[in-house]
């Protein structure tokens, strides 16, 4: 297996860590009842897949430049824009990144931080959900500049991670908060 291909299925384990972040944090803020085993609390398991997405997504980053096949170069990882392949996709997953670290470093210092700013904050991680499923979706995962294979098994993986996400934001924000208010 070569190299940049090591580094998609690092995405792909990062984009079902993230999916799982938000399913747990649901779990989290709608207060579960759902049992786990004995010693595992939602926030530990909130913390774990939170934490392992972002280890590898760093980790699917920092492979892209070592395969020579990708033309990509470190700085071209921070500005994406000027890759000579898929610009666009590799902006979006920058975004995501630049997102998703603001989120990940403020949640390490939470303690630190004023609860309402940490809150608002946090909510980041829904804005990095477009561009990361925007990245992942139109991404040719050899760097072929190949059109989207929709029902490729990758890609149909990336697709139904979207779906649970989005399901999610919606109950999060729309459903819950109607079921509330009546």
């Amino acid at each position: 297996m070569e190299t940049i291909e090591i580094s998609g299925v690092l995405g792909l384990i990062a984009l079902g860590s993230l999916t799982a972040n938000f399913l747990v944090g649901l779990f989290i803020w709608t207060k579960s009842k759902i049992k786990l085993p004995k010693g595992i609390t939602f926030l530990a398991l909130h913390k774990f897949t939170g934490y392992s997405a972002a280890i590898t997504i760093l980790i699917h980053i920092l492979l892209i430049p070592l395969d020579p096949k990708s033309e990509f170069t470190w700085s071209d990882l921070l500005l994406p824009l000027w890759t000579v392949h898929q610009p666009f996709a590799n902006a979006f997953g920058a975004i995501s990144l630049y997102l998703i670290l603001v989120v990940v470093v403020t949640s390490y210092y939470k303690d630190k931080i004023k609860y309402s700013t940490w809150r608002t904050i946090h909510f980041t991680s829904y804005f990095a959900a477009i561009p990361l499923f925007l990245h992942s979706i139109i991404t040719d995962p050899l760097l072929k500049d190949r059109p989207i294979d929709w029902i490729d098994a990758e890609k149909v993986f990336v697709e139904l991670c979207a779906v649970v996400v989005l399901g999610l934001i919606v109950y999060r924000f729309v459903i819950k908060k109607k079921v509330a208010t009546t």
